[in-house]
């Protein structure tokens, strides 16, 4: 099987699109694009410009344009779409939470390093077994390039199936990434707070429909 032949949709990383790859991963199709999130970005700046300090930088994303948008940008652009995002408490056993209604998991990363950047990314249930490429290596943090001179979408790969369960959708790795139970997934969240800052988001459909539109942001 060949990646782009794979049932589950993944974005790979570009630039600090982040955000967008998981927003897209978890709600599986390309609903957002990197001029989106831009225009959530510029509206949420020109609402609260005294917020900005006297550098008058746009807080919501990378001065450049290359991304790295904060959980605001994240929280309006779901809005558009009719989802609503939910902070957990990470003092509560997350396989103690019903995740029935939730579309997704977005996931917040920052290392304990001091320079390292936040990364976002998605993790999805799948309540049917899934067959997959299977490729040995993953390529996290590599460029994409990279990944794609080793493991184009075009290259053939044995079969896996899964049964139902979690997947990791994070933009850095070649493929998605089997997790398994709500319980194995509680335990490869913990396994990251070892080492890191992990704010956990859970993606809700909206009890209101939002008022927001693509032509209002």
């Amino acid at each position: 099987m060949k990646l782009r032949d794979s049932p589950i949709y993944h974005e790979r990383q570009s630039f600090w699109l982040c955000a967008k790859h998981s927003l897209n991963n978890v709600l599986q199709q390309e609903l957002y694009t990197h001029a989106d999130l831009e225009r959530i970005a510029t509206y949420l700046h020109e609402q609260h410009p005294e917020e900005t300090g006297w550098l008058k930088f746009n807080s919501h994303k990378n001065f450049l344009g290359f991304g790295d948008y904060d959980v605001n940008v994240i929280t309006a652009a779901l809005h558009e779409h009719g989802y609503d995002l939910l902070w957990h408490d990470n003092r509560v056993p997350l396989d103690t939470v019903d995740l029935t209604a939730c579309a997704g998991l977005i996931v917040h990363i920052q290392s304990t390093w001091f320079f390292r950047r936040g990364h976002w990314f998605a993790i999805k249930h799948f309540s049917h077994p899934i067959t997959v490429p299977e490729v040995k290596e993953t390529y996290v943090g590599q460029p994409r390039a990279a990944r794609d001179n080793k493991d184009g979408d075009g290259v053939e790969h044995q079969e896996i199936t899964r049964g139902p369960g979690f997947w990791n959708l994070d933009s850095k790795l070649a493929v998605p990434e089997y997790i398994g139970s709500q319980t194995k997934l509680d335990g490869y969240l913990a396994d990251l707070r070892k080492k890191n800052r992990v704010h956990v988001l859970l993606i809700v459909p909206m009890k209101t429909p939002s008022t927001a539109s693509s032509s209002s942001i």
